[in-house]
């Protein structure tokens, strides 16, 4: 696999997991759902990145909390496994490997959990072969898109965190097998980042393993074109998977350039993800041009 141990392969699903669940506020009991609503939406507009890495662990805890009041809740269970996973890629990743580790395993934890008690037919093939597990897809309709998305998601930060593993690396079919879903029931759930994923999937592997830049091309373009650019993530990883991976310099830059002349506010909700997506473009031009990459 190409750099699987990479941050900014893993970054991406930091990225994308910042949102919680929309029905997340109902798990916690209608006297606390508007502070709860109203703290997660703070959270997603804060543009300092330090005030928001020191104050997840925090809501980490009361989330660990609420699970073990309800092991059973699979909104709770999902809200859990994005924030740790979100939390972990962005500000862990491979500089603490074993931490790494250890966080994404609760957060694939979480995830398989509340997609299990969602749907009994994953709840039966998620530990069976590939051609047995894919029986379970066509279950899924538009409304589990979300669990859909975001177990894949923290499924893939597993498998990054475990690249030493070929178990662990022999379960991206499968994560691969659920997103393709995710853009079959709705390709353009949160800004088109299924497509974003996909175009990241394609490209982490080389030719003979199941890479296909070209075909991961595509599917950038049609994040930006589905999210209108205002996710800002789409840019940073078409510029790291493909153009870098092509040695495509013009595109490269440009895609990232786009990424600093663009207010990480512009959507209030995507404050915080665009923020961190333009510190992830500046490391990048500052990385290729150090190491002359193009040259």
């Amino acid at each position: 696999m190409r750099n699987v141990s990479r941050n900014h392969s893993l970054i991406l699903f930091g990225l994308l997991l910042l949102t919680l669940p929309a029905g997340c506020g109902r798990i916690v009991g209608h006297f606390t759902r508007p502070l709860f609503d109203d703290l997660t939406r703070s959270f997603m507009q804060q543009e300092d990145i330090v005030i928001a890495e020191e104050g997840t662990p925090a809501f980490l805890l009361v989330l660990d909390g609420l699970i073990t009041h309800s092991p059973k809740n699979e909104e709770l269970l999902l809200a859990g496994a994005q924030a740790y996973s979100a939390y972990t890629a962005a500000f862990v990743g491979p500089k603490e490997p074993e931490r790494n580790k250890r966080l994404t395993d609760k957060a694939k934890g979480y995830a398989i959990r509340a997609l299990s008690l969602h749907n009994k037919r994953f709840a039966r093939v998620k530990d069976k072969p590939y051609p047995e597990f894919v029986t379970c897809l066509g279950s899924f309709r538009e409304k589990d898109v979300p669990y859909l998305f975001y177990t894949a998601t923290a499924w893939a930060g597993w498998i990054q965190a475990h690249a030493d593993s070929m178990d662990a690396i022999a379960d991206l079919p499968k994560v691969q097998a659920l997103i393709e879903r995710v853009i079959d029931l709705d390709e353009g759930f949160y800004y088109g980042a299924s497509h974003t994923f996909m175009g990241v999937l394609l490209t982490i592997r080389p030719p003979s393993l199941g890479g296909k830049p070209e075909e991961a091309r595509k599917h950038f373009e049609r994040a930006i074109q589905l999210g209108k650019g205002r996710l800002l993530t789409t840019y940073v990883m078409y510029a790291d998977h493909y153009a870098k991976l092509m040695y495509k310099k013009d595109l490269f830059f440009n895609l990232l350039q786009t990424v600093l002349n663009s207010p990480a506010d512009a959507v209030p909700e995507l404050t915080l993800v665009n923020t961190l997506a333009k510190k992830e473009a500046a490391e990048l031009i500052a990385d290729a041009r150090a190491e002359e990459y193009f040259d």
